[in-house]
């Protein structure tokens, strides 16, 4: 009750908007009620014959104001909203013009017929109107007050005043009845602003939840196409350290100094690994990966996945097998650089879980579909192996195993993330089976297009390009970094090409 209270001293405009939508719509459902019950009560009552003038002036009137009501209360959106003051008088005012009329009629009847059938007929029919309205104007509680007291008190003062013996008895039921139909128009009134302020309040949450979803999505956003933004300029010093370091390791330098060097380019390739898959991550979250359809060969893919990761499992007694399907297509159309990041994760963990003991990198052909060819790519090993209720969550970001294998491993637990994400953007599926101990294999389902026949491998192209002897080439360099700029000139000099240097890009064109 209080809660109603509130919300009508408080006038909130949604919810005053929406009582009077609903006190329209429950009137738009007796309407005309009046009209079908007076013609009864006339007939019954023998009014239509004692009064005929005002029996039809009673039709007339409920006649014409159920149709000012209905007009008021279909339009309501219209009538409403240009004056939400003015259509409450008004729906106010054809609501107790009736009222006025119907209370009338008892008494009417009551002096021109006494208190006998006819006169109950007519209080039996009051009271049903009372109930009606009950449901119907409970939402305004002025309004209903008004209507209940205009129906039913000026036949409770004729017969308070009027009545004799039994006749008396009536005022007491329709008081109780008065005050019943009261106490029931308060409950409903109550129960109905109860329920649009929750409703409000739900809306209100609802509104606030979704703005503050909003806000975290913007923000997260924001983060990615920040992090994918810095790409460049985080990568770009890290690159300059570790090219540094690997043209001081080729000058001389005693045990020592070159022990220190080979781990700082170490821990600067750590590190650079590990901006990557940040970097990564946050870009296929910004939506800002774009994935290539270019020819490739799945054979000399594999070949680049397994070349850099043979020494490290050379130093871990390990045996690196590639096995490769002969039925495959020579040529399919993907992502190489993709693929290759996805397989050499996977095979870079295997490499990392295993000792003494097996990887295969295999790529199986299960055939071809209107020119698409389904292919199986494995990562096997008889590493660690993973654990069954980390299995679930292995793909997760800044999700392994357990703690110790970060602090045992390294890593970001973010590798296993990017990899599935990549191969659902490239519409394939990726699987783990692992049993602790005995090692685990993951197994990713892409379908490629089968590439023409008359693509040209890019190694030809490339073998092509590297035959040419480049001393003495005269090169134009243009870099704004000066740590690039110098690894770069020092690297091409090494090859005897000539290196003039451009600050940035207007020096490039004067130059």
């Amino acid at each position: 009750m209080a809660r109603a209270r509130k919300s009508s001293a408080t006038h909130i405009p949604e919810l005053d908007h929406r009582a009077n939508s609903e006190l329209a719509r429950r009137a738009q459902r007796v309407t005309f009620i009046y009209v079908p019950l007076s013609i009864i009560v006339s007939l019954v009552t023998d009014l239509h014959q004692n009064y005929p003038r005002e029996t039809y002036g009673f039709i007339g009137l409920f006649l014409l104001m159920g149709l000012i009501r209905a007009r008021l209360t279909r339009n309501f959106e219209t009538n409403h909203d240009s004056s939400p003051t003015l259509w409450m008088r008004k729906f106010s005012l054809y609501t107790l013009i009736p009222a006025v009329a119907l209370g009338s009629i008892a008494p009417l009847v009551f002096f021109s017929q006494g208190p006998g059938w006819d006169f109950i007929i007519c209080i039996l029919s009051l009271t049903g109107v009372s109930a009606g309205a009950t449901s119907s104007l409970s939402a305004r509680k002025n309004i209903f007050h008004a209507f209940q007291a205009l129906l039913l008190i000026p036949t409770v003062i004729v017969l308070v005043f009027f009545g004799e013996g039994k006749t008396q008895g009536l005022t007491l039921l329709l008081v109780l009845w008065l005050g019943q139909i009261v106490i029931l128009g308060h409950y409903f009134h109550k129960e109905f602003w109860s329920g649009l302020n929750a409703q409000y309040q739900l809306k209100l949450r609802a509104t606030a939840l979704e703005n503050a979803n909003t806000k975290v999505e913007q923000a997260n956003r924001t983060k990615g196409d920040f992090l994918a933004n810095m790409s460049h300029e985080i990568r770009t010093p890290l690159n300059g350290i570790i090219g540094m370091t690997d043209l001081v390791l080729e000058s001389d330098l005693n045990e020592q100094q070159k022990d220190y060097l080979n781990d700082v380019k170490s821990s600067g390739e750590t590190l650079l690994t590990i901006i990557n898959e940040i970097l990564d991550f946050s870009k296929i979250e910004a939506g800002a990966i774009e994935l290539e359809s270019i020819p490739f060969s799945v054979d000399q893919m594999l070949q680049k996945v397994v070349r850099p990761l043979r020494y490290s499992a050379e130093n871990r007694a390990d045996e690196l097998i590639v096995e490769l399907d002969p039925e495959l297509p020579q040529n399919l159309m993907g992502d190489p650089h993709r693929i290759w990041q996805i397989l050499t994760n996977l095979a870079g963990n295997a490499v990392k879980f295993t000792e003494n003991g097996k990887i295969t990198i295999g790529a199986e052909h299960l055939g071809n579909t209107n020119g698409r060819c389904t292919l199986m790519l494995r990562v096997s090993d008889t590493g660690i192996g993973i654990p069954e209720e980390a299995q679930s969550t292995i793909f997760k970001e800044f999700s392994q195993a357990d703690g110790s294998t970060t602090r045992k491993f390294g890593g970001t637990g973010l590798g296993l993330a990017i990899s599935q994400k990549l191969v659902t953007l490239m519409d394939g599926e990726i699987t783990l089976s692992s049993t602790e101990g005995q090692g685990s294999t993951f197994a990713i389902l892409l379908h490629l297009d089968i590439a023409a026949d008359e693509a040209t491998p890019a190694k030809k192209l490339q073998a092509k390009s590297s035959s040419h002897n480049l001393s003495g080439l005269r090169v134009l360099l243009a870099e704004d970094n000066t740590v690039n700029a110098k690894l770069a000139s020092r690297l091409l000099e090494k090859s005897g090409v000539v290196v003039e240097w451009a600050h940035d890009g207007k020096e490039a064109v004067e130059a």
